[in-house]
């Protein structure tokens, strides 16, 4: 049975058994079958006078499939998403989404692991196809973070560092690149996002959404929400503007690969200017002026 169909129809409801059994050709054990496994996704289904979908802040994947309107990979546990993003655009599967409940090997930028408690956050990877040549990749990451950043109404700590007003992080983008001559193949943008954990033992400059607002997350809903805003950023003709609108890094004194000045801009291929001197890659430190 298709799930993400019997969601849409029990989503209209109150619908019975029978009358679902009918619809989708099955018989109705199948039916209580198909609902008990989206229960165990996280959906709330009431079976009084029909079911009814009573809540629908699930995550699994029938629940993401419908909610982000495409097909969504879900895996309770996994190395990497980026790892299963990565072997899915080399069999031509553009457009795929991987989220992971938990990583056991989850990376972040230069070559750092990245912790992340089981059922509580988002960790995602989606492919992208962006028609720009790859020395124009770096810049499209900056449009997307910064297409995340306004969805979730928090800033970037240069270069892809989602961060909140005082600079605690909330998650990070590892890109990564696949490009044949002049032409980009893919990229794999892969998030990691704090949605719900409270505690960080050992991490006192971590945060996440849910101290921020003070209450549980949607962790499906934002997905989606993410997707759309990363798929609709112009990496083509837009400017960066956006990321510079949300910036938590320019205007401040910083210390960068042995630099120390003030981030005066971030220039269009993504290199940001200190003092003058532009910086490719490195690790913004905030200095106490």
């Amino acid at each position: 049975m298709d799930r993400i169909a019997l969601i849409e129809a029990i989503a209209q409801g109150p619908v019975s058994g029978e009358a679902l059994a009918q619809r989708f050709g099955v018989s109705r054990a199948m039916v209580w079958k198909d609902v008990e496994a989206l229960r165990s996704e996280g959906l709330k289904i009431s079976s009084k006078n029909g079911y009814t979908l009573e809540e629908s802040a699930g995550f699994g994947e029938a629940t993401l499939s419908w909610r982000c309107g495409r097909p969504v990979t879900f895996l309770s546990e996994t190395t990497s998403t980026n790892a299963v993003a990565r072997q899915r655009a080399r069999q031509g599967d553009h457009g795929a989404v991987v989220v992971a409940d938990h990583q056991t090997a989850g990376r972040g930028r230069r070559g750092r692991t990245w912790e992340s408690q089981p059922g509580d956050n988002l960790l995602f990877s989606v492919v992208l196809t962006p028609d720009v040549p790859p020395q124009h990749a770096p810049r499209c990451v900056l449009i997307w973070a910064a297409a995340m950043a306004e969805v979730l109404g928090v800033r970037l700590k240069w270069p892809n560092d989602l961060v909140d007003d005082n600079g605690g992080k909330l998650g990070g983008i590892l890109a990564e690149l696949e490009a044949e001559g002049e032409s980009v193949r893919f990229v794999i943008l892969g998030v990691g996002l704090n949605i719900n954990q409270e505690r960080f033992d050992g991490l006192p400059q971590a945060t996440s959404l849910r101290r921020l607002r003070g209450a549980p997350q949607d962790r499906a809903a934002l997905l989606a929400a993410l997707l759309s805003a990363i798929e609709g950023a112009d990496v083509r003709g837009g400017s960066l503007d956006g990321w510079r609108r949300v910036s938590h890094t320019l205007g401040r004194r910083v210390r960068i690969n042995g630099i120390e000045g003030i981030a005066q801009e971030v220039r269009d291929d993504g290199a940001l200017i200190v003092d003058g001197q532009a910086v490719l890659a490195g690790d913004v430190e905030l200095v106490a002026t």
